[in-house]
């Protein structure tokens, strides 16, 4: 019932407030705290990161939460570069930096928008021992960003390992992935660009691409795998 009245006040700030795209900050709510809201006004450049009063925030939003269940909206190519969608990419690295994660969708900071963001820096993979690097096949994954991301099955061979997610913070469960994928998308500016993954690298992006669908590791999970 909670979840039900929350998800009619967003819609009706939507309908009310908002013809367009989330834009609004904020620096520090907690993982627990609920959003105030999925739309909002448009925020000033001088108003970045500054704001609560809602998405796109600078945590990302837990299990629950009903943006994390929404099929996203494709990004209009000729609008990336409006300060609107560069503003969302903005919040999307710095969540990412701030907790240090490997990837980030749209909707785990509200907005419910086709767009990832992955990374697995030199430190991080320094976190893992030189077995697991090498049974994972981990590598160095500059960081990039993906609009309107859409995936080909190279290898369906399925590997199966242990994922966490950020929006379900401290826990983790097994998970099955196709071992090899073709990424095509549109980068921050706008320009297609495609990828070729296979292993960790596939499985980060494949756990972010399922984000934009509404799905989350508890629905993909081995059976009686998830745990703390």
């Amino acid at each position: 019932q909670t979840c039900l009245i929350h998800f009619i006040k967003r819609i009706s700030r939507m309908l009310l407030k908002v013809p367009k795209y989330v834009l609004i900050t904020q620096p520090c709510r907690s993982l627990v705290k609920k959003p105030k809201g999925l739309l909002s006004k448009v925020a000033s450049s001088s108003k970045a990161l500054k704001d609560d009063r809602g998405p796109p925030y600078t945590h990302f939003v837990q299990i629950g939460d009903p943006v994390l269940r929404e099929r996203c909206s494709p990004v209009p190519k000729e609008e990336i570069n409006t300060k609107e969608i560069q503003a969302i990419l903005q919040h999307m690295i710095y969540t990412l930096e701030r907790y240090d994660g490997v990837g980030i969708s749209a909707p785990q900071i509200g907005v419910p928008l086709q767009i990832i963001a992955i990374q697995f820096t030199r430190q991080q993979l320094d976190t893992w021992s030189d077995k697991i690097r090498e049974e994972r096949k981990m590598e160095e994954i500059p960081r990039q960003i993906f609009i309107n991301p859409s995936i080909s099955v190279l290898d369906n061979s399925q590997i199966t390992e242990r994922e966490g997610c950020c929006s379900l913070h401290g826990l983790s469960c097994r998970v099955s992935r196709f071992a090899t994928i073709k990424l095509k998308a549109l980068d921050h500016t706008g320009d297609e660009v495609e990828l070729t993954a296979s292993n960790w690298t596939s499985r980060i992006i494949q756990h972010e691409m399922d984000h934009l669908n509404g799905t989350l590791i508890s629905d993909k999970m081995e059976p009686a795998s998830l745990s703390m």
